[in-house]
């Protein structure tokens, strides 16, 4: 079972709940932080040499101000621009021995597929799992996480003010609708598509949109499912977002696709490409992602 992400400042046991305003808890030393998996990390300082093994937060690094303390980053960290002249480490065929060589004392990492934090224990490098976040909140939470492993509590909580602040707005200046559009969006071209229970997912029904990809089961609970092109031209969506469209998807390939011209969506001119980066991570762009959501409805609005 997925097991949100509790903050604890340790001053007198003070625990923030993930509901809760983190700025009333008092700061103090040391911090402990409660990951994905239900591990608590404890640490007595804030972690100076910091392995990212995750894109979404090593954005998540810089936009705290906790880049100097960066020792290496996965291969798919590409933002901000500095991001990429980093040390390189390779998330996705993981090696201790090429993690340890950056002497660091932290390690970052959104997933564990590889056992990755066994052996992590093994050399006695501390880790902290934070999995894809499924709603804004937890992207919040992770933020807050983040800055406080770093020692950038304080920019951690403006930075997350700030998010809050600038979606809140984003969204209630989108335009409304008597009836809910319905919503696919393509993660690929074999057709995955977040649900609900996913950041993007999260998204459109804070707009008000209806996600066709909640009427799939999702078996594996990861908040993504394959739907099929039946399916898909069954439900007839009123908006596409294309998250492929960096891999050559677009309005004139989908409109190739067997029976998918007759999409209300494409019919009407309502296919929006997004950047890959930025809807398939949870971090401070998610902001951007809004603003690309409400632009989008704003042109379905007429």
């Amino acid at each position: 079972m997925r097991k949100t992400l509790l903050i604890a400042l340790l001053m007198g046991l003070t625990v923030a709940a993930c509901s809760g305003r983190v700025s009333d808890v008092p700061s103090a030393l040391p911090v402990s932080v409660v990951g994905s998996d239900g591990r608590t990390l404890t640490l007595e300082e804030p972690a100076g040499r910091i392995v990212s093994l995750s894109a979404t937060h090593t954005e998540m690094l810089y936009a705290v101000g906790a880049e100097e303390q960066i020792a290496a980053t996965d291969l798919t960290s590409n933002y901000p621009p500095d991001a990429e002249t980093t040390v390189k480490v390779d998330a996705f065929n993981f090696s201790i021995e090429q993690v340890a060589a950056v002497d660091p004392d932290l390690v970052v990492l959104a997933f564990d597929f590889q056992g990755e934090i066994e052996a992590l224990e093994r050399v006695r490098i501390p880790s902290l799992l934070l999995e894809p976040a499924v709603t804004l909140e937890e992207a919040y939470n992770q933020v807050l996480a983040i800055g406080y492993v770093s020692g950038h509590q304080e920019e951690a909580e403006r930075l997350v003010e700030q998010m809050r602040s600038e979606t809140a707005s984003i969204v209630e200046s989108a335009p409304a609708f008597v009836d809910p559009p319905l919503v696919y969006h393509e993660v690929d071209a074999t057709l995955f598509s977040p649900n609900s229970a996913s950041l993007p997912g999260d998204l459109y029904r804070r707009f008000g949109l209806l996600n066709i990809a909640d009427e799939v089961p999702d078996e594996s609970g990861s908040g993504y499912v394959q739907l099929s092109a039946e399916f898909i031209i069954d439900s007839d969506p009123t908006i596409i977002f294309l998250g492929d469209a960096a891999f050559g998807e677009s309005a004139d390939s989908l409109s190739a696709r067997p029976g998918w011209c007759t999409l209300t969506a494409l019919r009407m001119g309502h296919v929006f490409e997004l950047e890959p980066d930025i809807s398939g991570r949870w971090g401070p762009r998610s902001v951007d992602l809004a603003a690309v959501v409400a632009a989008a409805l704003v042109e379905v609005a007429g």
